[in-house]
């Protein structure tokens, strides 16, 4: 559910980015200043409209992956296949708060008076500091348990051996292949 909420989240800000887009043609004279349909924002915070794009181009495609993964009915009882399925949640919601802050970067400077929302500003990239930080502590505390998962595998062969014959042998039932 969260995935598709946020690759709902994330369609809508790409179509619809912060600030909304222009109306109709600027014209300076002669000249197409910007056309309708372009984001006000690329006009307005040219610094800050790539990273926007790039945070939301990556939340939507992380999660349609994870919806992807959800609904391809890959065994998950598998831990590696778990592990990846949370990796790749914990990407889309990184990168949907990084598009979060991008947008409300842009919101919060109105008048372009960064002095007066420098507090609000500091508060909303310390946030996203304290955020990052919580993420990167739990994805290393994971990958150091797949890890030692794997490890653990490999030290009993016949173990890792039993592992493999399990995924060979779910491929086989899902395209009736001969391996």
């Amino acid at each position: 559910v969260a995935a598709t909420v946020i690759a709902a989240m994330a369609y809508q800000a790409g179509l619809n980015p912060p600030g909304g887009v222009w109306d109709s043609d600027q014209k300076d004279n002669s000249t197409i200043n910007y056309y309708a349909g372009t984001s006000i924002m690329v006009a307005n915070y040219p610094e800050s409209y790539p990273k926007f794009w790039k945070y939301n181009t990556v939340a939507l495609l992380a999660s349609l992956s994870t919806i992807l993964l959800l609904t391809s009915g890959l065994p998950f009882g598998k831990k590696v296949l778990m592990w990846i399925l949370m990796a790749t949640t914990w990407v889309t919601v990184t990168f949907m708060a990084l598009t979060y802050l991008e947008s409300m970067k842009t919101i919060l400077y109105w008048a372009h008076d960064r002095e007066h929302m420098r507090p609000i500003t500091i508060v909303v990239r310390n946030s996203m500091y304290v955020w990052i930080s919580i993420v990167a502590f739990f994805f290393l505390v994971h990958t150091a348990r797949f890890i030692a998962i794997v490890l653990q595998n490999v030290k009993d062969p016949q173990k890792l051996k039993k592992q493999i014959s399990g995924c060979v042998s779910w491929c086989r039932s899902r395209v009736n292949i001969k391996i």
